[in-house]
């Protein structure tokens, strides 16, 4: 005789190896929902250089960088902590120096913190040595990426012609002059 063992059936929600399947996979959609919501509401900030792009190449265009650095120019940048007046003096081998300088604070995590300011040419001593004046609202201070700049024109597939650049990062504070150096020029050089 043959005996049959009734085992009592269980139904599937009642298995305990279901709920962990299901409860990984919802532990899962939960984490790769709220990434996607967290990518869409905080986007990586655009990077700020001279790249253009010639057909499928994107080329960093070092033109302005290297005019800095033959003509010699350096900078102290110096801003105000309580009336947010930015004052850069320049050093250089330049025979007519521009009315009106790009000078960009940018952050490196917060693109909302970035900062462009327009300086203006002030009185100055010497042919050599120059001073422009600008104005922030608010103190900047910490790791900054600096960049002062001419106004010249990226011209689209060809880069920059003409202008010079000083781009560094910098830790900025109150009250304290920073220098500002070419790209590749060392920083045992004099300074302004």
């Amino acid at each position: 005789m043959n005996l049959v063992k009734n085992e009592p059936v269980t139904r599937w929600y009642q298995e305990p190896w279901v709920w962990g399947i299901l409860g990984v996979l919802a532990v899962t959609f939960v984490w790769g929902s709220y990434r996607t919501y967290y990518a869409f509401k905080i986007q990586d900030s655009v990077v700020v250089d001279d790249y253009y792009k010639t057909g499928k190449q994107i080329n960093e265009d070092l033109t302005r960088d290297h005019n800095a650095r033959d003509f010699g120019i350096r900078a102290n940048l110096l801003i105000d902590d309580l009336t947010g007046e930015v004052r850069i003096t320049l050093k250089g081998d330049i025979t007519e120096w521009p009315k009106q300088l790009k000078l960009s604070l940018l952050s490196p995590v917060f693109a909302d913190q970035d900062k462009v300011i327009m300086v203006n040419h002030s009185i100055s001593g010497d042919q050599s040595t120059q001073i422009y004046v600008g104005q922030v609202d608010e103190a900047v201070e910490g790791k900054t990426y600096v960049q002062l700049e001419t106004m010249d024109e990226l011209i689209p597939e060809v880069g920059y012609e003409t202008g010079w650049r000083l781009n560094q990062p910098l830790v900025l504070k109150a009250g304290v002059a920073s220098a500002l150096l070419p790209r590749g020029s060392s920083k045992d050089s004099s300074e302004p």
